[in-house]
């Protein structure tokens, strides 16, 4: 958490969110809120386990901040539009308790966008990695659980989430590092 709690760079708005189109919106990790501005003329909230990463994100002009652990939402049932978890599932060992609770607020037929970080040649194909980094002169530790290519599409699938777009793509890198799921609560 510590470390999480003072990277405060993160880079411009993911490209993808443009597929969000509900008027309610959730951003679930927000970090430093790099993708609330994209979401003007509607409802967007920022939720985020870090208060130094609201703080950011209310500099950036985010005006809903909530300050909340993904794995137990504050929101009614059936209460939003649009989920985006972009880049925050991967620090999580398993993300069911979190989409558990993204697929009990998300309306019926809501929409979801997730973005992960892919196992990749860098980190010799692991799964899970402990990142080590120097942040105001002092070694912080940031856990990942990496995907494997297809694996997010189908835990989508699994926690009841209808495929619309599954993407694997690249930012940064020469071969694709990111994976992409948008999709619709489907109702049982």
């Amino acid at each position: 958490m510590e470390a999480y709690d003072n990277i405060v760079y993160r880079r411009k708005p993911n490209p993808y969110i443009r597929l969000i189109t509900g008027n309610v919106i959730a951003d679930i990790g927000c970090g430093s809120g790099q993708n609330c501005y994209q979401f003007k003329g509607k409802l967007t909230i920022c939720l985020d386990l870090s208060l130094n990463q609201l703080m950011q994100a209310k500099k950036r002009g985010c005006e809903n901040l909530i300050h909340a652990d993904m794995e137990y939402l504050p929101f009614r049932n059936s209460s939003l539009s649009s989920l985006l978890y972009i880049a925050s599932l991967h620090h999580l060992r398993d993300p069911s308790l979190a989409l558990d609770e993204g697929y009990r607020v998300l309306k019926d037929k809501g929409e979801i966008l997730v973005t992960v970080w892919l196992v990749h040649f860098r980190t010799f194909f692991r799964r899970y990695l402990v990142k080590k980094s120097i942040i105001n002169g002092k070694e912080v530790r940031r856990f990942y659980r990496l995907y494997y290519p297809y694996e997010l599409k189908r835990v989508m699938e699994s926690m009841g989430f209808s495929t619309k777009v599954y993407k694997i793509y690249r930012m940064g890198s020469l071969l694709p590092n990111n994976a992409l799921y948008y999709g619709i609560k489907t109702v049982v």
